[in-house]
């Protein structure tokens, strides 16, 4: 693959671009030369701030439901909540909102709490770990397995189907194929689940969306939870790690201040950007950045790139665990806004705050082994230990 600084746009379509990482230099030329750029895989790269923003909150131009929000069909997918707009897209949201404002959220800390800090004492009294399956990838799945009420040994089917589905473009986990069938398992889990609720009228979030919704629109959405419930907070916990320890000023600015955690969480978001795209597509012809875009044009905003903007971001490429405001992007904007953006944040702050103690003494034993994805700024293996 050649270096970042001769990358074209077409390289934004090919999964090996981003396994060096999120190919910053390569947006930031294109936000001032083509800020919607055509891509020889047949879509358009949209990359500055104010033209995602816009383009995200204007669903009925640039919809998700045309076809679909994914760049490449994903199986399973066309029927997830991130894939539907309009009254469709506001019904199945309504069933979810109660169970995820920052007040239902926080009922979660104690129990968040406790897995942090188990895991937590597991990493640090090991020796060598991996920084993703023995905490970044636990966490989220432990706590979903909370909110699913399903019992916590599942969590390594949870972590399986969601490699697969995330993993769609890179080989190593099976590329489509394993990620259909990985849709068919989580499926039949769900209809398992759904049963369950029928026989024993469960009061959970299970039982609240089994009860509202057809099994289909259930299967959908749990489908969703899988995957959003944990692999945000997991690409945000391994590549966060990371990211501390190679900026070991900002690093211990946090260790000396624990004030610091909510901007320091947020300027990791932006940093990181776990989701780098979703794909809109034109409804009609019209006009984005003095770029003409037809009907049916596929129209990919790239997040990852807007939270770097350096129109609406101060010296973007210098990481501030303590700016504020932090207008970042990483969970979107306008009527697909993450559902779960409340959890992911409550998620990485307990966990920096059971880390605090113990962040000087984290050294990466290696370089991070990066997701071949277009989509997801994913860490698959991280070798590290503390000292």
């Amino acid at each position: 693959m050649p270096a970042e600084g001769v990358l074209t746009a077409d390289a934004l379509g090919d999964p090996a671009t981003f396994t060096g990482g999120v190919p910053h230099a390569l947006f930031a030329r294109l936000r001032r030369e083509r800020p919607v750029a055509w891509v020889d895989a047949g879509f358009w790269a949209v990359t500055r701030h104010a033209d995602i923003s816009a383009a995200s909150r204007d669903t009925a131009l640039f919809s998700s439901q045309a076809q679909g929000a994914f760049l490449h069909d994903v199986p399973g997918g066309r029927r997830m909540l991130v894939d539907l707009d309009g009254d469709r897209h506001r019904d199945l949201r309504r069933v979810l909102t109660p169970l995820f404002t920052p007040r239902a959220v926080g009922g979660l800390r104690e129990s968040v709490r406790a897995h942090a800090r188990r895991l937590v004492e597991a990493v640090v009294g090991a020796g060598e770990v991996d920084v993703v399956a023995d905490l970044a990838a636990e966490l989220p799945l432990l706590v979903l397995c909370d909110l699913l009420g399903v019992p916590a040994a599942d969590r390594a089917l949870m972590l399986r189907w969601s490699n697969a589905l995330v993993g769609f473009d890179d080989p190593r986990f099976g590329g489509a194929p394993e990620a259909q069938r990985a849709v068919a398992g989580l499926y039949r889990y769900a209809v398992d689940l759904a049963e369950d609720q029928r026989r024993r009228g469960r009061d959970d979030l299970v039982g609240r969306m089994a009860s509202a919704l057809s099994v289909g629109d259930f299967c959908a959405l749990l489908l969703l939870l899988v995957v959003a419930g944990n692999e945000t907070t997991r690409h945000l916990i391994g590549n966060g790690l990371h990211v501390l320890a190679a900026h070991p000023a900002e690093r211990d600015r946090l260790v000396a201040d624990p004030g610091l955690t909510s901007s320091a969480v947020a300027e990791l978001v932006r940093w990181i950007t776990p989701i780098s795209q979703f794909r809109r597509t034109a409804t009609r012809d019209c006009v984005l950045a003095d770029q003409p875009v037809r009907r049916g044009d596929r129209v990919v905003l790239y997040f990852a790139s807007a939270n770097r903007d350096e129109t609406v971001v101060a010296e973007p490429d210098r990481l501030d665990l303590g700016r504020t405001p932090n207008p970042h992007l990483a969970f979107g904007a306008g009527p697909h806004y993450c559902l779960g953006a409340h959890l992911a944040a409550l998620e990485v702050t307990v966990l920096l705050d059971e880390l605090r103690p113990h962040l000087r003494g984290f050294e990466p034993l290696a370089e991070p082994t990066r997701l071949a994805s277009t989509f997801v700024n994913g860490v698959t293996r991280f070798p590290a230990r503390f000292r």
